[in-house]
């Protein structure tokens, strides 16, 4: 899986020397399972705390997270758990990114996929959130 996982982000590095893509937001690793939940563009391949020092590398193999905008998400998924707050967001590795995505703008932290795409009148927006690099695909 870690291979499958390398050549992926790999892939969209190559990828993004010329454009930007869309990828498919998926609830888990791609496979029979997965569910796609929306579709997003990819910005970054988002880096660990600064304070973590020697347990970034770790945090990046094991835990990579891609910094995604203009997140759509399809009406039958949209009360989908957005899992990137507690996989992510809350945790030492990127909690420094809850500020510019979420505080600085006066967004409360979606919890659902819907509030990615809308807020709470129903009016669109564009966030730029973090998702699990592991569950996406191209």
């Amino acid at each position: 899986m870690r291979l499958v996982t390398s050549l992926f982000l790999s892939s969209i590095v190559v990828f993004w020397r010329d454009r930007r893509p869309r990828v498919n937001l998926l609830d888990r690793p791609p496979g029979p399972d997965s569910k796609i939940l929306g579709s997003a563009a990819a910005l970054s391949v988002a880096l660990p705390s600064s304070v973590l020092k020697c347990l970034s590398g770790l945090v990046s193999k094991f835990m990579p997270a891609l910094v995604v905008h203009d997140v759509d998400v399809s009406n039958d998924c949209a009360s989908e758990d957005y899992p990137a707050m507690e996989l992510l967001y809350y945790t030492d590795a990127y909690e420094y990114l809850l500020y510019p995505h979420f505080d600085a703008k006066g967004v409360y932290h979606p919890k659902v996929m819907r509030q990615l795409c809308s807020d709470g009148q129903g009016a669109p927006r564009r966030l730029v959130v973090l998702w699990n690099a592991r569950f996406v695909s191209v």
